[in-house]
């Protein structure tokens, strides 16, 4: 299996070898979707909350008196029955984090990288050539490599291409040891450089 490698100005320059371990694995639908729905609650803060009886000030004395008035007998301006009072199992702070072991996460990301492969979604670049803050350098990059969804993924010391892609829209960035099943699926496009090809595969190789 092979993926050709281009500049960014989409001239192919030469063809590298992918792993079928890695690029070549079968869709599994079952094994996504677990991933990629723990990878989604797990950015949950779980921070709603609403008032239960306890909460809500006021309602020591009783609102109106027991009988003649027609209404329903009430004890406290707190029941949640009364305007302004508490909520009955509303929701209330919780965490939503799932568990995933580590060789499913790795196996779904092999799953995503394939599909982009199978669907000409892998786009491998030599480097993005990029040495300072620039959103027109990245555009006009993904403009010649005719992308218009893409997330790029560089092995970079500086946050260039991540701010310089901010910008934008359906575009992000990220260091390949960042890249999962979910932010892969996200984008229509993956384009990597060949140095964070490398140490993607050898990530995927070794555990």
């Amino acid at each position: 299996m092979q993926v050709e490698v281009k500049n960014i100005t989409g001239k192919v320059i030469k063809k590298v070898d992918l792993p079928e371990s890695i690029y070549g694995v079968e869709m599994n639908d079952h094994v996504l979707h677990t991933v990629v729905k723990a990878y989604q609650a797990n950015k949950r803060q779980g921070t709603h909350a609403t008032k239960t009886r306890s909460l809500v000030s006021g309602g020591g004395k009783k609102p109106f008196k027991q009988k003649g008035t027609g209404n329903a007998r009430q004890g406290t301006s707190r029941s949640p029955g009364m305007p302004g009072g508490a909520v009955v199992l509303g929701p209330q702070p919780r965490s939503y984090r799932q568990k995933v072991n580590k060789k499913t996460k790795q196996l779904a990301l092999r799953i995503a990288l394939s599909d982009k492969v199978k669907n000409n979604g892998l786009v491998v670049v030599d480097d993005f050539a990029l040495s300072s803050y620039s959103t027109k350098h990245v555009f006009n990059a993904l403009s010649s490599l005719k992308l218009s969804s893409a997330l790029l993924a560089d092995e970079r010391k500086d946050n260039f291409l991540q701010k310089s892609a901010n910008n934008i829209h359906r575009v992000g960035a990220l260091s390949s040891g960042d890249l999962n099943a979910e932010n892969v699926l996200r984008y229509q496009n993956l384009v990597i450089s060949e140095n964070a090809l490398n140490v993607l595969q050898q990530r995927l190789e070794t555990n």
